[in-house]
């Protein structure tokens, strides 16, 4: 399965409890025709009502330049590959960089956590600590 196609499964599974107050309002990433594609498989599920007005969007800034004050998020599920999370390093750092737009903001970050050298585990604890310090509420799974 696509890791693309298991991520939004995964936020499908919380539509069981919350129905139609489910809001999938942006999905992030540079590949929009596969986007596409996915959400308009949830579009055709009985997940329709969470997904029908979802926005595609090639990065976050992108989301946020264009997102109306309805559109601001209560949670984020980070899945983007690990390499490009768990870091303090520029474009490796999608954590904090949603702290820093999003202050409180929930998230749910998919494992692992991070990958690289051994001389980069500072860094995932170092957004560890950042994400502590926040008083978000965050969960790894």
């Amino acid at each position: 399965m696509e890791p693309l196609q298991s991520l939004l499964d995964l936020i499908s599974s919380p539509f069981s409890k919350l129905g139609p107050r489910l809001k999938v309002v942006a999905l992030i990433d540079p590949a929009t025709e596969r986007a596409a594609t996915v959400i308009q498989s949830k579009c055709e599920s009985f997940v329709r009502s969470a997904y029908e007005h979802t926005r595609i969007c090639k990065n976050l800034d992108e989301f946020i330049s264009t997102m109306t004050k309805k559109e601001y998020p209560r949670a984020v599920v980070i899945g983007s590959p690990p390499m490009f999370r768990g870091s303090i390093l520029p474009g490796r750092d999608i954590e904090i960089q949603l702290l820093k737009k999003f202050p409180g903001i929930a998230l749910f970050v998919e494992k692992p956590i991070a990958t690289g050298p051994f001389v980069e585990l500072k860094d995932a604890f170092e957004v560890a600590k950042t994400i502590d310090n926040s008083n978000s509420i965050c969960s790894v799974g």
